[in-house]
């Protein structure tokens, strides 16, 4: 109901989509929006530059999986109004059936493991104040640096917040996770991977830099005495 009120119908299917649309490149300029967020290009732009870091360090590049990326993307329907902010509880959560998940979706691996977070999708300076104008027509986050202008100010104009391009917001998003998985997501025992994101659509409504969110999921063979390296 909320992403219809939204007009921001956030679905995406990599459904038949093979490892070489994964690998495909894209426009790098083009900037996220709100109203028609390209879930695949910034799906597989996510998963282009983990694979990218992954050959760099001598591991094999991780192959898409659907019935991961079907999983992952269920995940994000259930969790559509929590935040991400705190990931090892939304992991654990996520942890509780998710093998139970990916084999009825088809995925025969015996090995999986969730990678979530939560990232700012404007290329905001944290060092500058912001304010929210929601009468504003000229720029789709209505987002602007400094303090809202006065009635009898004579120069009211104010730089927006600009959104970040996908190649820019994908970095982003690699260079936050490796902080804390840098294991799983450059370890030899997971072979495939399934990713979905979407907008968080509480911080849409409120006056705060958008959020989008992450579920990649992480598949690999089970072995007696496995350890992730």
């Amino acid at each position: 109901m909320m992403k219809l009120i939204l007009a921001t119908t956030l679905f995406v299917s990599f459904l038949g989509v093979g490892n070489q649309a994964i690998k495909q490149s894209n426009n790098s300029s083009d900037k996220l929006s709100i109203r028609d967020l390209n879930h695949e290009k910034l799906n597989r732009t996510v998963f282009r530059l983990i694979n990218e870091k992954r050959n760099k360090k001598g591991l094999d590049t991780l192959s898409y999986n659907e019935a991961l990326n079907k999983v992952a993307t269920k995940y994000q329907d259930e969790f559509e109004f929590r935040r991400f902010k705190n990931t090892p509880s939304i992991e654990r959560k996520i942890n509780k059936d998710l093998f139970k998940r990916t084999k009825k979706a088809g995925f025969d691996g015996g090995l999986v493991l969730p990678v979530v977070g939560e990232f700012e999708a404007l290329d905001y300076d944290e060092k500058q104040e912001f304010f929210l104008n929601k009468e504003d027509k000229d720029s789709e986050f209505k987002l602007y640096y400094g303090k809202r202008p006065r009635k009898s100010e004579k120069n009211p104009m104010r730089n927006p917040i600009e959104p970040m391009s996908y190649e820019g917001f994908a970095k982003l998003v690699l260079k936050n996770l490796e902080s804390d998985n840098k294991k799983a997501l450059y370890s030899k025992a997971y072979k495939w991977g399934g990713v979905h994101l979407q907008w968080y659509y509480k911080s849409l409504n409120k006056r705060k830099i958008p959020q989008i969110k992450m579920v990649f999921l992480l598949g690999g063979y089970a072995t007696v005495g496995m350890r992730i390296d």
